[in-house]
Order: structure tokens, then C-alpha cells, then sequence
């Protein structure tokens, strides 16, 4: 089935200690087949000249990473077509030792969750034609 965008379940927000109220209607991107998430977003501050990065809790094999990103030289505007999403380097994991996965499995995995994740991890109405790449 592979990697969707969708509302968490009340279900699923119990089950995974999800620190959401249920009903509240947030979103993720989720696997059902491999038990995996991905849930998290890119945060920018403008104000305090900060450079835009992926901040996530990705979920594999029963372990929980949290997951730090450095997004590199995409799009500048949501009129472009495709809009351009690049994420240049994972900068940081916890736990450093991965939890004991492969690195291989945690990175072709994250790639996988982060191009269905696309702009936002909604509808991607901002951008719903878009080309995700990895630097990494």
C-alpha cells in the first residue's frame, strides 16, 4: 500500500501515546503494511533568520527516532510547477545508535515516508504538483 497522508485516528493516538486530543484532527504519514510514521513538519522562522528544517517523529519497527533535517535549495513560491522540495542532510537522529535499525533501512525508509509526506503531510493544496529530492 505504501505511504499515505492522513488524519490519525483516535485509535492510533491512543495506541502510539501520541501527544494529540483525539478528535483534534491532525494529520501524519502513515504505512499500515510496515507499522511506520512519520509525523513532524518544517519549521522556519523568518524572524530570527533561521534557514528552514524538517523536524520529525519517525516511527520503524517499534522504534521511535526523533529526526532533524536541513532542507536544501527548493522552490520560493507555491506558484511554481513542480513546487521543489529538497531535503539536503539528515542533521540529527535520537537515539544516535538508531535503536539498533540499519542505517540503510532508516534512510531508504524516511525517503520513502518523505516523498508522500510532499510540502506539508496534508492535501498538499499549497503544492499538490510536487518534486521531492534527497541530497542524502
Amino acid at each position: 500500500m505504501g505511504f499515505v497522508n492522513e488524519v490519525v485516528s483516535d485509535e492510533d493516538i491512543a495506541r502510539y501515546n501520541l501527544p494529540f486530543k483525539p478528535g483534534d484532527g491532525r494529520y501524519w504519514t502513515r504505512d499500515r503494511e510496515l507499522d511506520c510514521y512519520l509525523w513532524g513538519g518544517i519549521m522556519q522562522s523568518y524572524a530570527f533568520g533561521y534557514d528552514p528544517e524538517g523536524q520529525f517523529d519517525f516511527y520503524l519497527e517499534g522504534i521511535l527516532l526523533r529526526v532533524y533535517l536541513n532542507m536544501g535549495s527548493g522552490s520560493e513560491s507555491f506558484k511554481e510547477s513542480p513546487y521543489r522540495i529538497v531535503w539536503k542532510e539528515v542533521a540529527h537522529i535520537q537515539p544516535f545508535d538508531l535503536g539498533g535499525l540499519s542505517k540503510q533501512a532508516v534512510f531508504s525508509t524516511l525517503k520513502a515516508a518523505l516523498l508522500a509526506y510532499g510540502f506539508d503531510g496534508r492535501e498538499n493544496a499549497f503544492a499538490p504538483i510536487r518534486q521531492v529530492s534527497f541530497e542524502f
